[in-house]
């Protein structure tokens, strides 16, 4: 004798969250952005404005206030978490599987 189990309801879809990022003076005109504890991005302070460097040192624009240099930096991050693997709560990676139709 099979028992079959009812099929659990599949978990409501999240929206994927920009990271949260964390920023610290690093010296007087530089500042350093971090997620989970990663180097994600700088700013320094120029002439110019506030110069924005991704984690690989690609500029990303002049901004007239550190804030605004801030926020786009959250937005060019916010790509990059939608295209994170997820993870289960053992924090293992979820796998899709490949459906095929006769």
């Amino acid at each position: 004798m099979s028992s079959v189990l009812p099929l659990a309801p599949s978990a409501p879809a999240r929206a994927v969250a920009a990271p949260a990022l964390l920023w610290k003076q690093a010296d007087e005109d530089v500042y350093v952005a971090t997620v989970d504890d990663e180097f994600a991005g700088y700013i320094a302070v120029t002439d110019s404005g506030y110069a924005l460097h991704s984690a690989h040192a690609e500029p990303l624009g002049v901004y007239r206030s550190r804030r605004d240099a801030q926020d786009a930096l959250h937005a060019h991050l916010a790509p990059a978490a939608a295209s994170r693997p997820r993870t289960t709560a053992a924090g293992r990676r979820r796998r899709s599987r490949a459906r095929t139709h006769a």
